[in-house]
């Protein structure tokens, strides 16, 4: 949205929008037929996903008209527009933006390191190779993707988050009460991993007096609700853990009444949903793993835990606790405005210079990590 209100003309190859999304971009202008996968469609269904079916035809349209390709996912029809597109000699750029473990976990084969390797060397060979540069949301996949020796450039650049909307300094609804409300914000999936979340109360010297929201949906909602059930049987914890999905509003004023703010995702590429609940200044608790990027908007050691490990969520979360409401409210107060860094305005910017870079050449503009 951001390049066509700078002047930019921008159109979309895809499927249309099912149930009237359109992730704010409109109707393609050159659409796609939905591809159906037979046995698995409704597992792809659950996670969020739709697959578009090549149209030589269309595709071939959009490449006669476009000076540039952005290529957003990496499946079938990219890598057929990736073929297309150099062919013609029209430049293209890829994002990675998610890990094959985001798509191999729902089938219970994000640890097959042989699998999930095979699918990266496919990415690589028939789309990232097939473009002219490569864009890492965060350090974490630079670093996962240099050993690849991909044959084009990788940059560093976060996909940005809006900064609409004013944060009420003078809105901070915590303290003063019997119980530590903790906030998970996130798709329900196995990658997400909220079932660490629940597993870890097992372990908490607080637990009964802790109030956990699960804000989301997905698959294995039905599978985290017997987990925390039990939990209540078990008389590990005392108040019932509350599930819903929530809009912008509901979570800015359940982010700014939280105590503490857990992110179990282990399976993460950069992880920018988590902003939208630190800018209101909660504390984060949040997960470090290799295939998990969350851990880089931690200020501080005291708010990463290891990814997957309960046990080492519990102590964390105990030791925000035991500092008590004051050192939390501190702790809290710093991470207001933590998103300005990631100011989608910022990076849409430096996406054009590397578009410039594909289409006029000159000295590649992308950036490398710091560490």
């Amino acid at each position: 949205m951001l390049l066509r209100e700078w002047g930019h003309d921008v159109r979309v190859l895809s499927a249309p929008p099912r149930h009237g999304d359109d992730c704010g971009v409109g109707v393609p202008d050159y659409p796609l037929p939905h591809l159906r996968i037979p046995l698995v469609a409704p597992l792809i269904a659950s996670q969020g996903y739709a697959f578009a079916r090549s149209d030589r035809r269309q595709v071939d349209r959009a490449l006669a008209w476009a000076d540039l390709v952005h290529l957003e996912e990496p499946f079938m029809l990219q890598a057929v527009v990736a073929r297309r597109a150099r062919a013609r000699g029209v430049p293209a750029l890829a994002t990675y933006h998610i890990h094959p473990e985001n798509l191999t976990a729902s089938v219970y084969l994000d640890r097959c390191a042989v699998l999930n390797r095979f699918i990266l060397e496919v990415w690589k060979r028939f789309i990232f190779n097939r473009c002219g540069a490569l864009q890492c949301p965060s350090g974490s996949v630079w670093h996962r993707l240099v050993p690849l020796g991909l044959a084009v450039p990788l940059f560093v650049l976060s996909n940005g988050v809006p900064l609409d909307g004013v944060i009420d300094e003078g809105g901070d609804e915590r303290g003063g009460r019997p119980v530590v409300r903790l906030l998970s914000v996130g798709r329900f999936s196995r990658e997400k991993d909220q079932a660490t979340i629940l597993r870890a109360l097992r372990y908490s010297s607080h637990a009964r007096s802790i109030e956990l929201t699960l804000a989301g949906r997905g698959p294995t909602e039905r599978r985290l609700r017997k987990l925390s059930d039990r939990l209540v049987r078990d008389g590990v914890i005392e108040h019932p853990v509350c599930f819903a999905f929530m809009g912008p509003a509901e979570m800015a004023q359940a982010s700014r009444g939280a105590d503490l703010y857990v992110h179990a995702a282990r399976i993460e590429v950069e992880g920018l949903g988590a902003l939208e609940a630190l800018r209101h200044g909660v504390v984060p608790v949040l997960a470090r793993g290799p295939l998990t990027a969350t851990s880089q908007f931690a200020l501080s050691e005291e708010s990463v835990f290891e990814a997957g490990n309960p046990r080492s969520l519990a102590r964390v979360i105990d030791a925000w606790i035991d500092r008590g409401d004051e050192a939390r409210r501190v702790e809290a107060v710093r991470y207001r405005g933590v998103e300005a860094q990631y100011d989608i305005r910022i990076c849409v910017r430096e996406l054009e210079r590397v578009y410039g870079w594909l289409v006029g050449g000159g000295e590649f503009p992308g950036a490398r990590p710091d560490r």
